[in-house]
Protein backbone atom coordinates (compact mmCIF):
# COMPACT_ATOMS: atom_id res chain seq x y z
CA UNK A 1 0.00 0.00 0.00
CA UNK A 2 1.42 3.31 -1.08
CA UNK A 3 2.24 5.88 1.85
CA UNK A 4 0.55 9.32 1.43
CA UNK A 5 2.58 12.51 1.50
CA UNK A 6 -0.20 14.30 3.38
CA UNK A 7 0.84 14.77 6.88
CA UNK A 8 -2.22 13.28 8.73
CA UNK A 9 -2.22 12.38 12.36
CA UNK A 10 -4.42 9.15 12.25
CA UNK A 11 -5.40 9.49 15.88
CA UNK A 12 -6.88 12.58 15.25
CA UNK A 13 -9.76 13.24 17.83
CA UNK A 14 -13.02 13.95 15.89
CA UNK A 15 -14.29 17.51 17.07
CA UNK A 16 -10.71 18.73 16.67
CA UNK A 17 -10.67 17.97 12.67
CA UNK A 18 -10.92 21.33 10.81
CA UNK A 19 -14.15 20.41 9.16
CA UNK A 20 -13.93 23.91 7.10
CA UNK A 21 -10.66 23.61 5.50
CA UNK A 22 -11.90 19.58 4.65
CA UNK A 23 -14.42 20.78 3.25
CA UNK A 24 -13.11 23.46 0.99
CA UNK A 25 -10.62 20.88 0.18
CA UNK A 26 -13.27 19.02 -1.34
CA UNK A 27 -15.08 21.81 -3.08
CA UNK A 28 -12.30 22.70 -4.61
CA UNK A 29 -11.20 19.34 -5.95
CA UNK A 30 -14.74 18.78 -7.15
CA UNK A 31 -14.85 21.91 -8.77
CA UNK A 32 -12.04 21.03 -10.54
CA UNK A 33 -13.25 17.77 -11.63
CA UNK A 34 -16.48 19.73 -12.84
CA UNK A 35 -13.77 21.96 -15.08
CA UNK A 36 -12.04 19.28 -16.51
CA UNK A 37 -14.91 17.67 -17.35
CA UNK A 38 -16.61 20.84 -19.09
CA UNK A 39 -13.57 21.19 -21.42
CA UNK A 40 -13.70 17.70 -22.27
CA UNK A 41 -10.91 16.14 -20.46
CA UNK A 42 -11.68 12.96 -19.84
CA UNK A 43 -7.78 12.07 -18.86
CA UNK A 44 -7.56 14.46 -16.20
CA UNK A 45 -11.78 13.49 -14.51
CA UNK A 46 -10.62 10.23 -13.89
CA UNK A 47 -7.07 11.47 -12.28
CA UNK A 48 -9.02 13.93 -10.40
CA UNK A 49 -11.68 11.50 -9.47
CA UNK A 50 -9.08 9.14 -8.43
CA UNK A 51 -7.59 11.57 -5.98
CA UNK A 52 -11.08 12.40 -4.01
CA UNK A 53 -11.80 8.93 -3.76
CA UNK A 54 -8.34 8.48 -1.72
CA UNK A 55 -8.15 11.69 0.22
CA UNK A 56 -8.63 11.64 3.25
CA UNK A 57 -10.30 14.76 3.68
CA UNK A 58 -13.26 13.52 1.47
CA UNK A 59 -13.29 10.20 3.41
CA UNK A 60 -14.10 11.90 6.72
CA UNK A 61 -16.70 13.97 5.36
CA UNK A 62 -18.26 11.23 3.68
CA UNK A 63 -17.91 9.04 7.29
CA UNK A 64 -19.63 12.07 9.38
CA UNK A 65 -22.71 12.01 6.56
CA UNK A 66 -23.62 8.81 7.98
CA UNK A 67 -22.49 8.63 11.65
CA UNK A 68 -25.22 10.33 14.08
CA UNK A 69 -23.74 12.69 16.18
Amino acid sequence: MKMSKARVNPMMEWNTIPWCQLERRVFKLQKRIFKASQRGDVKAVHRLQKTLMRSWSARCLAVRQVIPI
